[in-house]
């Protein structure tokens, strides 16, 4: 439970601070790097980025949406077909989750590569 806390302030804190000046594929290299660097086991690592990285992008995109006041949403709603615009808040939030779901699980599948197993007392040759 603390690494999955841990995983998933310390992405939050990055995707937003660093989000306005990364892309998103250099987000995903944070992640995984941040994900290496703790530790979790890969399922913890899978939810705890992904459900950071999707509830940012989820709130950026209503917080974004709500203070400019722009058309662009309603017109990207129209082109694609989405009656309301208000559903590519939850698209950005899903984007994000598998996004910093996979980094993550990236980071801590990386991590199993450099860690020792213990064979037995009889190695196989």
């Amino acid at each position: 439970m603390a690494r999955f806390l841990s995983i998933f302030l310390l992405v939050a804190l990055t995707v937003f601070i660093l989000g306005v000046y990364l892309p998103y594929w250099a987000l995903m290299v944070v992640v995984a790097f941040l994900t290496f660097l703790v530790g979790a086991r890969p399922v913890t690592a899978f939810f705890g980025g992904g459900l950071a990285f999707g509830l940012t992008w989820f709130l950026l995109a209503i917080y974004i949406s709500m203070h400019t006041n722009s058309a662009l949403p309603s017109q990207m709603a129209t082109l694609m077909g989405i009656k309301n615009d208000n559903l590519l808040w939850f698209a950005t939030g899903v984007l994000g989750l598998f996004l910093g779901g996979f980094s993550g699980l990236t980071g801590a599948l990386f991590k199993k590569l450099f860690e020792k197993k213990y064979e037995g007392v009889y190695r196989r040759n």
